[in-house]
């Protein structure tokens, strides 16, 4: 078995592979996994690694580089995503040679931080990887209270033309504060409004005087309502909270990040929507280059520190916050 990254000759081969996933939401898996092929910025070949066996393909999984926010600075995120085996190649050792080989390509990149996510918990358990509940909430809504409104503020659908360049300051500010979110440049963003939708989302604003003051994104995820992203303005509490209720009531409630948000909290409380903390099950981290990692945290090593404390002083995941606008 050969182990090595994809040829472009073999994109097809690798969607077909793919294809065999069984996916939620009526997801083909060459259409799901297409879309990150052809619409992600970050896309390249080598960005594959695959186990092969002769011209067939076994096993892949696919590395996304990312700027993670980390304590007022940045650090290199190897993101892990499109990671497949197919059924006659399960128990063979293909899915973790090539997991082995994509964390050596990422810390050979200077990416300190691996993330990924999963069910398959005790799987990458078995090599290295740590389950990391980043900070999430239930969202329950009062139906009640849907019409309720910020005075002076109006609700309105996202219009890319008009309010892209809004919304980008706002997630800029709002996620700058907090470690755990990536950066998006112009390209990020283009590719990110291309594939966060499951396969649609959402896209909602607050405006005051025309101007976006604040915004949220929702997905379908295994046809349960998903709060993927928001953000506001320094003293637009009102106005998300606002936004959110409204949304919230139409579907249900949500689940989603809980950031660390006083003002938000008490507005949304305010409009009838309780927040009932609970920790993402699904991700995990890897700790790829612990000198790194500490000099983008500003912090010193510890000694005899675990991985999994080193994680915990400059990561910690009750504070930490990813959004889900950002899954691969």
């Amino acid at each position: 078995m050969e182990i090595r990254t994809l040829e472009s000759r073999e994109r097809e081969a690798v969607l077909e592979l793919l294809d065999a996933w069984e996916l939620p939401d009526g997801w083909r898996g060459r259409d799901f996994f297409r879309r990150y092929m052809e619409d992600d910025p970050s896309f390249r070949d080598e960005n594959f690694w695959v186990a092969a066996e002769g011209a067939r393909l076994v096993s892949c999984v696919q590395i996304f580089p990312r700027r993670l926010r980390l304590n007022g600075g940045e650090v290199g995120l190897g993101g892990i995503g499109s990671v497949f085996t197919h059924p006659e190649g399960r128990g063979s050792g293909a899915a973790s040679a090539v997991l082995r080989a994509a964390e050596d390509d990422m810390r050979g990149r200077g990416l300190a931080l691996g993330l990924l996510f999963t069910g398959r918990i005790p799987f990458y358990e078995r090599l290295g990887w740590i389950a990391w509940p980043f900070s999430n909430a239930l969202y329950i809504a009062q139906e009640a209270d849907a019409g309720a409104a910020a005075e002076g503020v109006e609700l309105d659908a996202f219009d890319l033309a008009r309010d892209l360049a809004d919304v980008c300051d706002l997630h800029a500010g709002y996620s700058a504060e907090r470690s755990g979110s990536v950066v998006r440049d112009d390209a990020a963003w283009e590719g990110n409004l291309k594939v966060a939708g499951n396969p649609d989302e959402d896209f909602r604003v607050a405006r005051r005087d025309g101007e976006v003051v604040a915004y949220a994104r929702f997905i379908a995820l295994e046809g349960h309502p998903i709060l993927a992203e928001f953000g506001r303005g320094p003293r637009d509490e009102d106005a998300l909270a606002a936004l959110l209720s409204r949304a919230l009531a139409e579907r249900g409630g949500g689940y989603g990040p809980a950031p660390a948000d006083a003002s938000l909290e008490a507005g949304l409380l305010a409009h009838g929507v309780e927040v009932r903390p609970m920790g993402d099950p699904n991700t995990m981290l890897r700790c790829l280059d612990a000198e790194a990692l500490l000099a983008a945290a500003g912090a010193e090593r510890a000694e005899g520190e675990s991985e999994a404390d080193l994680l915990r002083r400059v990561l910690p995941p009750e504070r930490a916050l990813f959004w889900p606008a950002d899954r691969f």
